[in-house]
């Protein structure tokens, strides 16, 4: 399925303007029940943070017009869509979904979500668990992953670099 049909006739730059720059696609899930949870801490190398409406920030890439070349592991958007890397209520998915039950077709979108922070906490021990098991990959921002750590609780951790990914290893 195509992103959004009905966003077909839009140009490049009415596009780039439904984005609402919630970062979520540039966030690393981990599975929590089969749901891919965002962990905020968690993200590409390239995202930056900037302070947004409420308490939502806005994020930003720094190398956004060269991602392509600089990361190759970031997804134009039909391919995100397609790999279920946008959050559950990007206007992209959304678009897709109003498309789809206005020819009489049931659709969800099955994207990245966050967690409550209870939810998250509770969560926690699972995420941690999976993250020591397969480890993450190294497109993500290495000080996210030490502050990750650190946060939940994990102590004495060494991060090493092998194959494409940042293993942690426990003493």
């Amino acid at each position: 399925m195509t992103v959004a049909p009905a966003l077909a006739h839009l140009g490049h730059a009415e596009t780039e303007a439904l984005c609402r720059q919630c970062g979520v696609s540039c966030h690393f899930a981990v599975p929590v029940n089969g749901l891919p949870v965002v962990i905020d801490d968690l993200h590409c190398r390239y995202l930056t943070t900037e302070p947004g409406e409420g308490a939502l920030p806005r994020y930003a890439c720094s190398v956004y017009e060269r991602r392509h070349e600089v990361a190759p592991w970031c997804q134009p958007v039909q391919a995100a869509f397609e790999q279920g890397l946008l959050a559950q209520d990007c206007p992209y998915a959304l678009a897709t979904r109003d498309a789809e039950r206005a020819r009489g077709r049931p659709y969800q979108y099955r994207g990245k979500t966050r967690l409550h922070p209870r939810l998250l906490a509770a969560a926690m021990p699972s995420i941690v668990r999976h993250i020591l098991e397969e480890g993450v990959p190294d497109a993500l921002s290495l000080e996210g992953l030490e502050r990750f750590l650190q946060r939940a609780g994990v102590e004495g951790a060494t991060i090493v670099h092998e194959g494409g990914r940042y293993r942690v290893v426990l003493p």
